[in-house]
């Protein structure tokens, strides 16, 4: 507390009840300015915090006792602490008394979600399953076009890396003013090795190739939602024939379907590379469960999928358990992700993401 002003918050039923009370008579009349303050705070030990204002308001200090209201219902924000990334909720009052440094005076604010409760499991082993598959038997499955691609982009991408691995060896050895593409020397002109530098871009070049091939190779069957205007209320039940359709060229053996959800933290930070500091944008799925899962011994090539999705599910454990997407800024944010996966043990498996962008936030509050 200031020994000019105090601020007294309170938060009820998502509105923001701020109190700003006078206890130096001096800066009676002074133009003021108070900002709702939102911070997204990074648990690393070279970390890249981010915030930005949400609401500000200009006013003048007319009495002892100065009263806001704000509702938090138009931002939807929240305090959050979890693993990586806690976001915090602050007021701040800067109050204009004088010529250099004015008073500021900040209050932190508890806007929890209720009681979410805690979930304990390996968040990523759940979104991103290890993929478990047989080449051949795969590129036996689908289409001649997608082979011919898969063929292609595999040569492709081998030479390409070779091109990129003879034109690090050529850099290397020559003197600086020879090198075709990989310099001596960073950005500042101090001393940098072109094999990593080589070793980095054939990483990005393979990854490339990769999921290029990766497409090829799912299109062994047709995988998509059936609808995309779903609203996902909370106390509804969907059936699953209308949420999703597929419909395989061959007959899939021991499959699973499962729907799976989470939060993704979303944040920077900065490392040493050689004589350089760069930064990192990082991602890392939590909290992760399962909504839906099943089991399939055997559906035929070609069959009316309809048949084994007679089940319905429900997103109330999703709004329940989960926490709403939060942006601080492009680069910090809490993001919810929702898919549907279909594992098999020799073929590669599908996915489907779903926007979740389309999630009411509202939703996750009232529990």
């Amino acid at each position: 507390m200031s020994e000019k002003a105090k601020i007294i918050t309170e938060v009820k039923e998502n509105k923001l009840f701020c109190k700003f009370e006078i206890i130096d008579n001096s800066i009676i009349w002074k133009k003021a300015e108070v900002e709702l303050c939102i911070k997204c705070l990074v648990d690393d030990s070279r970390a890249i915090d981010d915030d930005k204002n949400i609401f500000i308001k200009e006013f003048t200090i007319e009495s002892y006792s100065n009263e806001f209201e704000v509702d938090l219902k138009k931002y939807w924000y929240y305090t959050y602490y979890w693993s990586n990334i806690s976001i915090e909720l602050s007021v701040e009052v800067k109050i204009d008394d004088a010529i250099f440094f004015d008073t500021i005076i900040t209050e932190k604010i508890e806007n929890e979600i209720g009681s979410k409760p805690k979930v304990l499991n390996n968040a990523r082993e759940i979104i991103d399953p290890k993929d478990n598959f047989n080449l051949l038997e795969n590129l036996k499955a689908i289409p001649h076009s997608a082979k011919i691609f898969v063929i292609l982009f595999s040569i492709i991408g081998a030479i390409v890396i070779a091109l990129n691995m003879l034109l690090w060896i050529h850099d290397q050895v020559v003197v600086e003013s020879q090198t075709f593409f990989y310099s001596h020397y960073d950005s500042d002109w101090n001393s940098n090795s072109p094999f990593f530098n080589a070793l980095m871009t054939s990483g990005w070049i393979g990854a490339a190739i990769w999921f290029a091939i990766k497409i090829q190779l799912r299109k062994y069957m047709s995988f998509f939602f059936k609808n995309i205007s779903f609203d996902w209320k909370k106390d509804k039940l969907y059936n699953l024939s209308d949420i999703i359709w597929w419909k395989s060229r061959v007959d899939l053996k021991d499959i699973e379907l499962r729907i799976v959800a989470c939060n993704i933290e979303n944040w920077q930070y900065e490392r040493w590379s050689w004589t350089d500091t760069r930064t990192v944008s990082f991602r890392e799925p939590i909290r992760a469960l399962e909504i839906y899962k099943k089991k399939f011994d055997f559906i035929a090539s070609w069959e009316d999928i309809s048949y084994y999705l007679k089940d319905k599910i429900s997103f109330e454990k999703m709004y329940r358990i989960l926490y709403p997407k939060q942006m601080t800024s492009s680069t910090h944010w809490v993001d919810i992700h929702w898919e549907v996966q279909l594992i098999h043990n020799k073929l590669i498996d599908q996915e489907l993401i779903w926007n979740a962008n389309k999630f009411n936030n509202q939703y996750f509050f009232e529990w």
